[in-house]
């Protein structure tokens, strides 16, 4: 059975730390556990950490996108984080 192919593009996790947003670059790597591909993210400690792969976008082309994702995503995270 051959894999899927990886996603394309340029991919970004978002992570709130300390109140601040940081976007983080992904590397996708296949885990034949998971069965597919999981996104790995370089968190501001320098060290990768699979990411949910829900939670990974794709960056945005203009910054007035940049700008509406980033607003959008610190907002889930600030109401996941009252949860």
């Amino acid at each position: 059975m051959r894999r899927p192919r990886r996603p394309v593009g340029s991919w970004v996790y978002y992570s709130l730390e300390g109140g601040l947003l940081w976007p983080c670059p992904v590397h996708w790597e296949w885990e034949s556990r998971y069965g597919g591909w999981l996104p790995f993210y370089c968190s501001p400690t320098l060290e990768y950490i699979a990411a949910d792969p829900l939670k990974v976008v794709k960056r945005p082309a203009s910054r007035m996108a940049t700008k509406a994702t980033v607003a959008r995503i610190r907002e889930q995270r600030l109401q996941d984080r009252e949860e």
